[in-house]
């Protein structure tokens, strides 16, 4: 029996190896991949991090399943800080999630491309319980992915039996015309703009609204670091913000500066006093 569904899994193979090899500053190859069938559950494991990606044009899903002890080599690869591939802190788990989306999403739009769909909405998100994982059976794909120096990593990808459906020997070439039956002109009916009443005193449009909570920020300061910065940040790291001591703090609502203030202490509390209101925001 024909395995039609390789081709596709090779390509995404090749999408994953040219994307990590991006991000690692390195060639990196994909080997040829291996079938297994699984009628059980994909469980969420401490040494493995795994992503779903969902393809909305086809309507189907996919795991992919990386080895969290490389990752870990990755990020440092990535990031040029050598280390033994140990234990993730917080900051290289983000590193991780969102590289494995990355290369699940390039992986998401191969199989898109080689199924005749569209790559539009695709997205990849990592699952934190084994709710997230489409149902068995799954139809199994392993490859190794070689970035060189003796550095080799294990990607599997599992496709569950929708998607088997969908890209198997049973689904339509992409290259298929389907009728369209000829639409037909629409005729509206001839309508007038509603007239604009104005509110009664004290009963503005704006009283609607005058219950909905907003989050107001105030920020002392900005400034711009590297990805290598961040990381190396420990207890008692300074960094230097972009204003003077002697400045007032901006004040947001919702993401948009509204105000500006100085600090004081209110029963034991800092507080901002307003000192301008609606600011003309520096241009440089």
């Amino acid at each position: 029996m024909s395995d039609s569904l390789r081709p596709i899994a090779d390509a995404m193979f090749n999408s994953a190896a040219t994307v990590l090899g991006t991000l690692a500053g390195r060639s990196v190859a994909a080997g040829k991949s291996a079938r297994t069938k699984s009628e059980s559950s994909i469980r969420v494991e401490a040494e493995v991090v795994a992503t779903v990606t969902r393809i909305p044009a086809a309507d189907l899903a996919f795991v992919a399943r990386y080895r969290k002890r490389d990752l870990a080599r990755i990020v440092e690869l990535m990031l040029g800080t050598p280390g033994d591939g140990g234990e993730l802190d917080a900051m290289q788990l983000s590193i991780v999630a969102e590289t494995v989306a990355q290369i699940s999403s390039a992986m998401g739009e191969a199989l898109a491309g080689g199924s005749g769909h569209t790559a539009v909405g695709i997205e990849s998100t990592v699952a934190a319980d084994a709710a997230a994982f489409p149902a068995p059976p799954f139809a199994t794909y392993a490859a190794e992915l070689d970035l060189g120096d003796g550095f080799t990593t294990n990607l599997t990808l599992d496709f569950d039996v929708l998607a088997q459906h969908r890209l198997g020997p049973q689904a339509q070439p992409a290259a298929a015309v389907r009728h369209v039956e000829e639409g037909q002109p629409v005729t509206f009916a001839s309508m007038q703009p509603t007239p604009v009443r104005t509110a009664a005193p004290g009963h503005a449009n704006l009283d609607l609204v005058h219950d909905v909570p907003l989050e107001i920020s105030a920020v002392l300061g900005q400034t711009e670091l590297s990805l290598r910065e961040v990381v190396s940040m420990t207890t008692g790291s300074v960094f230097e913000l972009d204003k003077l001591s002697t400045e007032p703090i901006d004040l947001y609502v919702n993401n948009i500066l509204i105000a500006r203030g100085e600090v004081v202490v209110v029963d034991d509390k800092f507080a901002v006093k307003i000192s301008e209101l609606n600011p003309v925001v520096d241009k440089v």
